[in-house]
């Protein structure tokens, strides 16, 4: 079944060529057609009912289409609709996504250095273990995006809505975050040496076990933020603003908190 599978998605994708994203696009179209029918069967479906039912999922793929990089040229994904494909493992190495609906997209293990997401909507996108050094977020929609073990060098994350978002186990040298919002953000485990939250508001923030040496949170508000198994001695909260609990764990982990605010 698995060949006759197969080679639906071959007639399917026939009309579009050959294009970089193609061998990743149907791998894993192939992977959950395969992974349904065997459900289905399993259900009590003749083979013939699991089959139909089962391409049927598919839907339109000039729909999929819209949103894979295909062609000479990488081509953003088209603004305004949603995006359901899996770009695991995909090159897109300085394409421009810029102002696109990017939501719940899997980009993990991807080449992403240089692209530009600016103002684009990816809430639930997946980047893990993906390449980002360069990579522009600036005003795009990051709730719950997930950003573990990858390279965040020189990102910038500046007014980006960064809600719930995951980033542990990720080098960021040189990322930025000017007028970011980060409420339950997860920054465990990551590298934030030198990086400056300064002026910012820290809500249910997660720093726990996190690289924080000369990382400023200069006149930052610091509302229930975590510091877990963190060094923060060497740390600036010179000017911030924070409730009792953080500061009792600051205050007790050696940080240096003489010119602090108290909510």
């Amino acid at each position: 079944m698995e060949k006759k599978l197969q080679k639906f998605l071959d007639e399917a994708f026939e009309p579009y060529g050959e294009f970089p994203a193609r061998t990743d696009v149907t791998q894993e179209l192939l992977a959950n057609l395969v992974e349904k029918y065997n459900d289905l069967k399993q259900q009590g479906k003749s083979d013939d009912e699991a089959y139909q039912a089962t391409i049927d999922s598919v839907g339109d793929i000039a729909e999929i289409m819209e949103h894979v990089p295909h062609g000479e040229t990488t081509q953003a994904a088209t603004p305004g609709k949603p995006s359901n494909v899996n770009l695991k493992g995909s090159s897109l190495k300085d394409a421009d996504l810029s102002d696109s609906n990017l939501a719940e997209m899997n980009f993990s293990a991807s080449d992403l250095a240089g692209a530009n997401y600016d103002r684009s909507n990816l809430t639930g996108a997946v980047f893990k273990a993906a390449a980002l050094r360069g990579v522009s977020f600036n005003d795009s929609d990051l709730t719950d995006a997930t950003f573990s073990s990858s390279d965040l060098q020189n990102v910038c994350f500046d007014n980006a809505n960064l809600t719930g978002a995951t980033l542990k186990g990720s080098g960021l040298k040189g990322a930025t975050f000017v007028g970011a919002t980060l409420v339950d953000t997860n920054f465990s485990q990551s590298d934030l040496k030198d990086i400056s939250f300064d002026d910012l508001t820290l809500d249910g923030v997660v720093f726990n076990s996190a690289s924080l040496k000369n990382t400023s949170f200069k006149n930052t508000i610091l509302r229930n933020v975590s510091f877990h198994h963190t060094a923060v001695k060497h740390a600036i909260f010179d000017g911030s603003t924070m409730d009792k609990v953080t500061f009792a764990i600051l205050k007790s982990a050696k940080a240096t908190v003489n010119d602090i605010n108290i909510l």
